[in-house]
């Protein structure tokens, strides 16, 4: 079996255990030899409302995943000026690692929105995926959802399930216990005052409450 990397995106404001855990089960079921996690700079798909300065949503990748002795963060988007697509960071990894099987987490939520992001189809047409249950998005709603074509590719797999190598592109589904909280719900909770501290990575929640991130009038200078 060849080495296994996965790829998972995200804007990560703030990371939290809806992000850790589910790719933790991801980890279990599929052994990578590495996960990168990407924050995204400019994400094409968040232009409603700011996000906080990437230098800080790094800060706070790194540090939750720094436990964990398979799981990396990259700035491979960190800097960018323009909006950054999905579809050119796997083309990045693939070119690093050309002898390795390559994945691409993501949410189903965002799934559900996949032929509306550029170059989707290119996209799946280079990497399996591997899509994190969302409570409020899974089963008969997703189908519904995703371009007809990806249909016959996708499989739902159970945590801690055998994973043979795929002999052609796949839509892996991992059904595990899903973790029904955002990062915008955690953004409202912080700047109402009320706690968080269960559902963010200590490293995340000590790193909010030095920097003030969230918080009315709170600091998000970089």
């Amino acid at each position: 079996m060849s080495r296994r990397i996965a790829i998972y995106g995200g804007s990560f404001d703030p990371f939290h255990l809806g992000h850790l855990v589910p790719v933790v089960r991801a980890q279990e079921t599929f052994h990578f030899e590495a996960v990168y996690f990407v924050p995204a700079g400019s994400p094409p798909h968040k232009h409603a409302a700011p996000l906080t300065p990437v230098t800080h949503r790094l800060a706070m990748v790194a540090m939750a995943t720094l436990p964990y002795e398979r799981f990396y963060v990259s700035d491979d988007e960190v800097f960018a000026s323009q909006p950054t697509y999905s579809v050119e960071t796997v083309a990045r990894f693939r070119a690093r690692c050309p002898d390795a099987t390559m994945f691409f987490i993501l949410g189903s939520d965002s799934f559900s929105q996949i032929a509306s992001w550029e170059r989707w189809q290119e996209l799946v047409d280079s990497v399996h995926l591997v899509v994190l249950h969302r409570a409020h998005m899974w089963g008969e709603d997703l189908e519904r959802r995703v371009p007809r074509s990806l249909l016959a590719r996708m499989r739902e797999i159970e945590v801690f399930a055998e994973v043979e190598e795929p002999r052609e592109l796949t839509i892996f589904l991992l059904n595990h216990e899903p973790f029904p909280i955002s990062g915008t719900s955690i953004r409202g909770r912080q700047s109402r005052g009320l706690p968080i501290r269960e559902l963010v990575p200590h490293e995340v929640h000590s790193y909010i409450e030095k920097y003030g991130l969230y918080a009315p009038g709170g600091g998000t200078e970089a």
